[in-house]
Parts: structure tokens; C-alpha cells; sequence
């Protein structure tokens, strides 16, 4: 696993009740008790239905009020509000991965920290006194910091300790005040915010990063000439026209020299975001003779190699440009301030095959039941060989090299594929199964594909800055791309989300010159393409799934046949002053944005009896703005005949195969139909595990230290006690990612027993004799997710210098590295050689 996303601090997730006073918390209290009484009412068996509708009647009229009561005296508070102490329970505890606000802070890896606190809100009245005036806790003041998009869609934001801010502030902002930048005219709210918050991105801090060795220039921009549908935002009227689209192929992306870095990752300093993509434009300069001196976006000529450029950021990357006096202003800060480069989401080594989801499946509605049959035969093939074929068993598991995530009890199948047989993996394999099953049933099936970043034509981007030419060739034509995980060949890439029909069958080609420029595996695309209006991309670090599975490809060119890429005029958002009152009203804007609706109600409409692409349209164009509603405080108004098409379909259920994606109930979700994603319904196989010993005996012996110990009784007590607690200790934490909740188990699980004895040895094995002596199979996934790095370690020293036997699959050691049959098959295969030999020599 990527180290920056091992590293982790915890903090407390809070919300808005954490900060009542006596009168609120008093109300607040009594709403609380009326919904316990109405939940006690409601399965109270010695009622009639009638008495307890009665009764839940008069319970929520009495909530009702009591909100009313509770509206009007969080309106009347003045004061600045105050953190109760005894909020701050474990059941609270988040846990997230480093970044570089952790890293400023100085909070160190696995510590509690109270430098900042998550608060998600319920009550408006509430969030407005926290944004204002902050809050008081433990006699310091914490102030609202910002909230990423993510803590957006949640009705949260993060609130960092005052005096932390001030001493670090311009840090975090390359010396950026707020001041600085209300007297160049404001910035829009949302989009300050949003750069604000990349600080508290996952990640690890860039080595060897120089900033005085890196510019700004500008974007390559060019028009695109082709066929869209161009949709009239106010008459919502479509029409079909050959036009120039200008296309920034450069959004988001710049370059860095191969020498520095061979793989594609994001990268984040203060304002700065984006992907940084390998690129020798030292050697381009040199071998096509072109001017080594650039111009950056403030006007400034640049020699490249004379300066030692090390790294090429666009204009597009640099978030707050208009700020700054100059690039060289920004460098004398960043290296005031001690600022940080920081990288994440690097390239992978290894590309492990992914799935379709039913977003990309559902648009692909001409295919037969024979097409469909065939692109599930990989899936079932692995549901009806879950249980009986060893590879299949690992990969299912994701027990492969390729998976560069892998939980402990992977990497130690990977090790010791024996454990397959032990009746906790059988037990892991049947949950696996199930949810295979549920999941292929709602549209993720294994496709040949693969996910990788997508990247411009950089060839065309050096002959812009270095060449002069404002039209650059590159190395693509329109319709092809480069991606060196693949033959050359027809390729389907698809994007997520996936609203509109967006499948984009392109050529993946190669030749000399592009594999010597294009050196790493992202899907490299023409510079004369409009794929990015097709898929709806920017270059700032978007994945494509390239899928190279003929049947789908075949569908794909034949539902795209008259599909062109829509276009409209968006709007754009305007600056204003950052103070408490407008960071106030945008987030309540941005709260209100639901996207997740659009995206239903476009599903609906594919799984429909009858598909209507117009409304399809109008619903993909609405979808973008309402994304950028917060920022834009704009959203087109529907004309009424449209209103009602669209509403229509919004009305009706949820597709049938929602039972499986969301786990709707079939009282929520239309009847099942003859759509694409609903069809998977039969065609997905559903048969009972056989299984079969596939990899050796399994000894659990190897699980353990290999020394002799008595079983330590306090600490399987302890262990029995805690995993009888585990579901209330779970439910009663806060935070809504269940991820988080599990993560925080696991730690408290393992503190709690070495607590008791601090003998990690000891408490391992005394949990292996336990458990594996036993049927309690249930428990030992607890024990590969609390000790699971203690397991792997123990099984990479017991196994050392083993491995399994390709004949007979038992476990011998050896003393060659080349040897592949433990001694007795090895003497059995030399004897039937030795046999042949005999035979042809006579």
C-alpha cells in the first residue's frame, strides 16, 4: 500500500448539538427523549395499530413544536458558542490519512488531535455563529477553515485552532492573505474554499522538489471543428451543427522531467493543483532544434535550460495567479513561508483489471441477450469457480500483485495460498461470492479493462511552447490515442460519472516516435479531438476506463453512430468579498446541490420502456449546473412543456436492478424490465459453492511466532468481550463513513489487548492457538484486521526460503531458486524422463 495512505491521525467529527447552550441543550434533550418514547410506542405489541398511530400522531406534532422552540432560541443566541467538553467522546474519533495541513501542524502519525475539528451541521443557525465568530474550546479559539468537496456533499467543514492558524497560516497560503486578495477584487467564495481545503489532501510530501527550478506558461488552446448538439440553456431547444469548440488541451496538466520523476501524479502546493505528466522537453528542444527561452503567464521570458527547468506548470494549475505579482513573487513566499510540494495519487506499477459499472452498461441499449451473455462469461466463469480454482480463488480475494492496496490477509495469501483452505477464507470466499453475485446482478462485471490517467498529446504542447506553432500536429491524429497497457486496436474509453451516451471508441496506435516521447501508461489523446466534450474530462488527474473487449466495442460504435458531444454556455462565476456573511451563504448553496438526484433520474429514463434522448440531454446539461450552482448562482428555468417531459420520468420508480445497486426495497423499485442492467438479472449465475482443497495443507502453526507460550486468559477474555460489544461500539460512533468506523474498531481492538500486555508476540499467538483451535472462524477476521501485519511478518519468516510444489502443491524447502518440485515429485518427474529418454534412444 502507497505509504501516505497508511499514515494516519485521528480527530473528532462534531455536529451543531455539540455546541448548544443550557436552553438549547434543554429542548434539544426533550426532542430527543419524544423520539425514544415514539420508537418504544412503535414496537410496543401490547397496543393496537390504532392506538399507536394515535399515540405517534400526537408524538410528532409534539416534536414539531418542540423544533419550532428550538428554531427560535438558536435564534436568539449572541454569544460565542462553547465546545462541551464531553462531546468528545471516542465514538467520535475519525481517522485521516496525512496531509499537508497534518504535516504544518506537526500532528503526528497515529496521535488524537485537537488542532482541528470536523462538525457537520444540522442546524444553520448554528453553522452561522460558527463561521462568525468561531468557537471557544478548552480556553482557545477555533475558526472555520474550509470544507472540501466532499465534506460539502455532507453538510460539513473543518475548524482549526486559531492560534495553529495564525502561525501558519501563510504556510498553507504561500503568504496569501485575505486582505491581499479583497483588494484585487474578491474571489469567488466556493472556489476559495475548494483551494483552501486541498491542504487537508491525502498525501505525501514531494522529494526533491526545487520551486526556484519550475514556471507558469500558458495553456495550449485550440478549436476543435466538429458536429454537437448544441442545447439553447434558455429555450432548451437542441440542435444538431458543425462549430469551432475551443478546447484547452492543457487544463489541469503540466510536465516534469523523466529524470525527476518516470510516473504520472497529482500534485499540491498553496493554489497550485493538478496532474504532473513525465516529459523530456529538455531533448525535444535539442533534437528539433527549438528556442529553449519561454514566455511565462506574466509576461516574463524564460531560458529553460539555462535556469535548469525542472517542471512546466499551466496557467490552468496555478488557482490564484491573479494574486500574486508574478511567479517570481509566489517562489520568494513559498520559500519564506517553509511552503510544501506535496504528491499523491501516483501512477501505478501494476494495472489490475477493473468492471464496468451500470452507469457505462445501461447506455449501451441496441445489445442482444447473446452480446450481453458473452461479456458476463467472465463473471460467472469466476462465480462458478470461486471455490474450486486456486487462481481464481486469489484473484477474486484480490490476493494478485497487481492490487497495490492489499489488506494484510491478501499479502498473506499471496505468501502462503495454503490458507485457502482454512475455514475463514471459506468463510471470506461465500461473503465474496454473495456480494459478486449482487454486484454483477447491478452491472459490475469483469470487462478486459483498465483504468488509467488521461493525458494530452505533450509532442503538440512542445511544439506550441518550444516551435511557436499555435496549431500543433503532434504525434495523434483525431481518433487516435496511445496507451502502452494494450495492443493496437479499437478501444472503448469511458468515463465516471456517466450521464449522457459516452462511450469514445478510439485507435490505439503506436510507433517509434511515440514510444520514445509518450513514457509513461497513461491513455495519451489527440490534440485535433473533442473526446474531453464527449467524456465530459479535464487533464487535472481524471481516470478513463480503456475496455478492450470486442463485443463491447462493437456495441459501442454501433450506439454511437449518431452521437455527437453536446455543448451550452455555462456560466461564469463571479468574485466577491471573502467574509463570514458570503462564506455563510455558499456553503448553504452548495449544500443544497444534489446531484446524486440527476444521476437517478437519468437512470431511470435508460431503463425505461421507452429511452428519450433529448430528455437525457436536457437532464446531463442540468447536472452541470447545478455542480456549479454555489459558485454561479445560476440555473437555467425549464419552459413548461419541457418541465413537464422531464417530470414524466422523474416521477416514477427506480429501476428494478436498485435492489442489488442500493439496496432498495421491491416495494421502492419499478417491476423488472427487459433494459440492459435488469436483464443481468437472469443472465448472472447464482450456483452453490463447490469447494476443494486447491493449495496444500494449511498449518495454522505458521500464523504464530513458533514459540512456545501458554495461552494468556486475560487477553482472550478481553478479545471475546470486545467482539461481543463490536456492532454497539460501531453504531455508536458518528462519523457517517463506515470505513472510518471500522478502522477506529481495529485500533481500539489492538490498543486495548496490548494494553493488557504489551507482548505483541504474546498476544498474537495466544489469539492464533485460540482461534484456530476452535470454530470461531467468525472471530478470526477480527484478528487479521487488528494484528494482520503481526500475521504477514510471522508467515514471511516461518516460509522463508519454501514454496509450494507445482506437482503435488506441498510446501518443501529449498536451496535453488529455479527448483519448482519438492524433493519426492522432483525424483517421480526425473524417473519418467529418464524413462522417455530410454525408450526414444532405443
Amino acid at each position: 500500500m502507497v505509504k501516505y495512505l497508511q499514515n494516519q491521525i485521528h480527530m473528532y467529527s462534531l455536529d451543531t448539538a455539540c455546541f448548544y447552550n443550557q436552553s438549547e441543550k434543554s429542548v434539544s434533550d426533550r426532542i430527543f427523549k419524544c423520539r425514544i418514547h415514539k420508537k418504544n410506542v412503535a414496537n410496543n405489541s401490547n397496543l393496537s395499530d390504532k392506538r399507536i398511530n394515535d399515540h405517534i400522531h400526537y408524538i410528532n406534532k409534539r416534536i414539531e413544536k418542540l423544533k419550532n422552540i428550538l428554531n427560535d432560541t438558536l435564534n436568539r443566541n449572541k454569544d460565542t458558542r462553547v465546545l462541551d467538553p464531553s462531546s468528545l467522546k471516542d465514538t467520535r474519533l475519525i481517522s485521516v490519512f496525512e496531509s499537508n495541513l497534518t504535516r504544518t501542524l506537526d500532528i503526528k502519525i497515529d496521535d488524537i488531535t485537537e488542532e482541528l475539528f470536523v462538525v457537520r451541521v444540522y442546524y444553520f443557525q448554528v453553522l452561522y455563529d460558527l463561521i462568525k465568530n468561531g468557537f471557544y474550546y478548552n480556553g482557545e479559539k477555533y475558526i472555520y477553515f474550509s470544507s472540501s468537496a466532499g465534506q460539502i456533499r455532507t453538510k460539513k467543514g473543518v475548524w482549526i485552532k486559531e492560534s495553529s492558524w495564525l502561525k501558519h497560516q501563510k504556510s498553507l497560503t504561500c503568504g496569501l492573505t485575505v486582505d491581499e486578495i479583497n483588494k484585487k477584487g474578491g474571489s469567488n467564495i466556493n472556489k476559495y474554499l475548494a483551494y483552501i481545503a486541498l491542504t487537508n489532501s491525502a498525501s505525501q510530501r514531494m522529494k526533491n522538489f526545487d520551486i526556484n527550478k519550475t514556471i507558469v506558461v500558458n495553456d495550449l488552446e485550440t478549436n476543435v471543428n466538429e458536429y454537437v448538439d448544441y442545447i439553447d440553456r434558455d429555450t432548451y431547444e437542441i440542435t444538431r451543427t458543425k462549430m469551432d469548440i475551443p478546447i484547452e488541451h492543457t487544463d489541469g496538466v503540466g510536465m516534469i522531467l523523466p529524470s525527476l520523476s518516470n510516473k504520472s501524479f497529482m500534485v499540491r502546493l498553496p493554489f497550485v493543483k493538478g496532474l504532473l505528466v513525465p516529459f523530456d522537453f529538455r531533448k525535444f528542444i535539442k533534437e528539433k532544434n527549438g528556442s529553449p527561452i519561454v514566455e511565462d503567464i506574466y509576461g516574463n521570458k524564460i531560458d529553460v535550460i539555462k535556469e535548469d527547468i525542472q517542471i512546466i506548470f499551466t496557467k490552468s494549475q496555478f488557482k490564484m495567479h491573479k494574486y500574486y505579482d508574478g511567479w517570481g513573487d509566489y517562489k520568494e513566499r513559498f520559500k519564506k513561508y517553509n511552503c510544501q510540494a506535496s504528491m499523491l495519487n501516483e501512477e501505478e506499477d501494476y494495472f489490475s483489471e477493473a468492471k464496468l459499472n451500470y452507469q457505462m452498461l445501461q447506455t449501451l441499449t441496441s445489445i442482444t441477450d447473446e452480446e450481453l451473455e458473452e461479456i458476463c462469461e467472465s463473471t460467472n466463469n469466476d462465480i462458478r469457480e470461486i471455490g474450486s480454482d486456486k487462481e481464481t480463488m486469489l484473484r477474486v480475494l484480490g490476493a494478485t500483485k497487481e492490487n497495490s492496496r492489499k489488506n494484510y490477509f491478501q499479502e498473506a495469501l499471496l505468501i502462503y495460498p495454503e490458507l485457502l483452505n482454512d475455514t475463514h477464507a471459506r468463510k471470506v470466499i461465500k461473503d465474496v461470492k454473495k456480494s459478486l453475485v449482487k454486484h454483477a446482478k447491478a452491472g459490475r462485471i469483469n470487462v478486459d479493462s483498465k483504468y488509467s490517467f488521461v493525458s494530452p498529446d505533450f509532442y503538440a504542447f512542445c511544439e506550441y511552447l518550444f516551435l511557436g506553432n499555435e496549431n500543433p500536429s503532434g504525434l495523434l491524429r483525431n481518433g487516435q490515442i496511445y496507451f502502452n497497457q494494450y495492443d493496437t486496436g479499437d478501444i472503448d474509453l469511458l468515463r465516471s460519472p456517466h450521464l449522457y451516451r459516452e462511450h469514445a471508441v478510439r485507435n490505439n496506435v503506436t510507433s517509434s516516435e511515440m514510444n520514445k516521447w509518450f513514457v509513461t501508461s497513461n491513455i495519451y489523446v489527440s490534440v485535433h479531438d473533442a473526446i474531453s466534450k464527449i467524456l465530459q474530462l479535464d487533464w487535472d488527474g481524471d481516470k478513463l476506463l480503456a475496455v478492450n473487449d470486442q463485443t463491447i466495442i462493437n456495441v459501442a460504435k454501433r450506439d454511437m453512430e449518431d452521437i455527437v458531444p453536446l455543448y451550452y454556455k455555462m456560466e461564469k462565476a463571479p468574485p466577491s468579498e471573502i467574509c463570514y456573511e458570503n462564506i455563510y451563504n455558499s456553503l448553504i448553496l452548495a449544500f443544497k446541490a444534489n446531484i446524486g438526484v440527476v444521476s437517478n433520474d437519468i437512470t431511470k429514463i435508460w431503463n425505461s420502456g421507452k429511452v428519450d434522448l433529448d430528455v437525457i440531454k436536457w437532464k446531463t446539461m442540468e447536472n452541470n449546473f447545478i455542480i456549479d450552482y454555489a459558485k454561479t448562482l445560476f440555473m437555467p428555468t425549464r419552459p413548461n412543456d419541457v418541465d413537464k417531459k422531464i417530470k414524466d420520468y422523474s416521477n416514477v420508480k427506480l429501476p428494478h436492478f436498485f435492489i442489488h445497486a442500493k439496496d432498495k426495497d421491491k416495494a421502492n423499485v419499478n417491476e423488472v424490465n427487459n433494459s440492459v442492467v435488469n436483464r443481468l438479472d437472469y443472465i448472472i449465475e447464482n450456483k452453490p459453492i463447490q469447494f476443494r482443497v486447491v493449495a496444500g495443507s494449511f498449518n495454522y502453526w505458521n500464523l504464530t511466532s513458533k514459540k512456545k507460550r501458554d495461552l494468556d486468559g486475560h487477553i482472550i477474555g478481553e478479545y471475546e468481550k470486545i467482539m461481543f460489544s463490536k456492532k454497539s461500539i460501531i453504531s455508536n460512533m458518528l462519523s457517517d463513513n463506515m470505513e472510518e468506523r471500522i478502522v477506529y474498531f481495529n485500533n481500539y481492538l489492538r490498543q486495548r489487548l496490548l494494553d493488557i500486555n504489551p507482548n505483541i508476540n504474546d498476544v498474537v499467538d495466544s489469539l492464533v492457538h485460540y482461534l484456530y483451535k476452535t470454530t470461531k472462524y467468525r472471530m478470526r477476521s477480527q484478528l487479521w484486521d487488528s494484528f494482520g501485519d503481526i500475521l504477514v511478518k510471522n508467515l514471511s519468516i516461518n516460509l522463508k526460503n519454501t514454496k509450494q510444489c507445482e506437482e503435488c502443491g506441498a510446501r518443501f524447502k529449498y536451496s535453488n531458486n529455479k527448483a519448482k518440485y519438492c524433493p519426492k515429485c522432483a525424483k517421480k518427474i526425473k524417473n519418467e524422463q529418464n524413462k522417455r529418454y530410454y525408450y526414444l534412444g532405443k
